[in-house]
């Protein structure tokens, strides 16, 4: 009976255990519970430019997602509207991150900051491009571009402070589609 009770309570411990490096842990947003509180929409207004848009967490029958819209202008020395969040305490073994995205063909951009990129307009980017069909995107941290050779060639999950994901840099109708974002 004794061993009996010590197997169902490891069996209990094991089920109930959190996964350390598990998806859960990776996982960046998945557009449920009060996503819209942690994400921050913003145009290029808020540095004279003209582009207008919004950002909306949405669902359809499958899933949750949040769509960015609007149009892009470069007028004015402007060109982007994005949504972007603070992140902290992303995995060190990262190689790259991982989303489920579906838009109107345009290509759009991650935006990454870390504690190295002090000047408004040092980032990293990378682009990914849409169709009308949900697909799943790898972007490996190698493939990352720097703004500025004043920053650091490399990066690291633990070292990133926002993300960003922005329609950025050409006259264009905006529409993005993200169902989730995670670490891989």
């Amino acid at each position: 009976m004794k061993i009996f009770f010590l197997k169902v309570v490891f069996l209990i411990f094991l089920h109930t255990m959190p996964t350390y490096a598990g998806d859960q842990d990776k996982m960046i947003d998945d557009f449920t519970k009060n996503s819209d509180k942690r994400w921050e929409f913003f145009t290029d207004q808020v540095m004279g430019g003209v582009s207008e848009g919004t950002a909306s967490i949405l669902s359809d029958s499958n899933e949750s997602y949040v769509r960015l819209e609007g149009l892009v202008s470069t007028a004015n020395n402007g060109g982007f509207i994005q949504i972007r969040r603070d992140l902290r305490d992303g995995p060190k073994e990262a190689k790259g991150l991982l989303l489920k995205v579906k838009g109107n063909g345009e290509n759009y951009y991650i935006h990454l900051r870390t504690g190295g990129t002090v000047l408004p307009w040092q980032y990293y980017q990378i682009s990914f491009p849409t169709s009308k069909n949900w697909d799943e995107i790898k972007l490996p941290f190698s493939k990352f571009e720097r703004s500025s050779s004043w920053i650091s060639k490399k990066i690291s999950g633990d070292k990133i402070k926002t993300i960003g994901i922005v329609a950025y840099g050409k006259n264009h109708n905006a529409v993005l589609d993200v169902s989730y974002l995670s670490f891989y």
